[in-house]
């Protein structure tokens, strides 16, 4: 079966514990897709790592793996993939919005890298200052 451009991958059954695999969102290196995994503890810690930060921005996991896909899988500030998840994907969000680290759901803004939201938040995220910045770099061409 078909899920945008991902295939569900994997059998309602867990061949690890016998235990009732769950439709969920894995994304691994290069690859984003659907697959059937388990709940339980012992075979199943990144989903959990997931479903803790997205409930912590106001989000639940399924929107968590919405954003990802229509993402492609990539992070939408330098364009790489962002691979497995882990402490350097982080959830975005306006901080006019919420300023904290967590949000309440209607200010998340995507799945970045650590490093690109990072920068969002050095310029505070105001977009006429990266506007200036790539005009200073165009304008630069190495020249002194």
């Amino acid at each position: 079966m078909k899920v945008g451009m991902s295939v569900i991958r994997g059998t309602p059954k867990c061949a690890c514990c016998g235990g009732r695999n769950e439709r969920r969102f894995v994304s691994s290196g290069e690859e984003v897709v659907w697959a059937y995994v388990c709940d339980s503890a012992k075979c199943n810690e990144d989903q959990k790592e997931i479903a803790r930060r997205a409930a912590r921005h106001g989000i639940t996991y399924d929107r968590y793996a919405e954003i990802h896909l229509s993402q492609g899988g990539r992070c939408p500030v330098c364009g790489q993939h962002l691979g497995k998840f882990d402490k350097d994907v982080v959830i975005d969000h306006d901080h006019s919005c919420c300023p904290g680290k967590t949000s309440r759901g209607d200010c998340v803004r995507g799945i970045l890298h650590r490093r690109c939201n990072s920068v969002i938040g050095y310029l505070g995220d105001d977009p006429d200052k990266f506007e200036r910045i790539a005009e200073y770099l165009r304008g630069y061409g190495g020249r002194m």
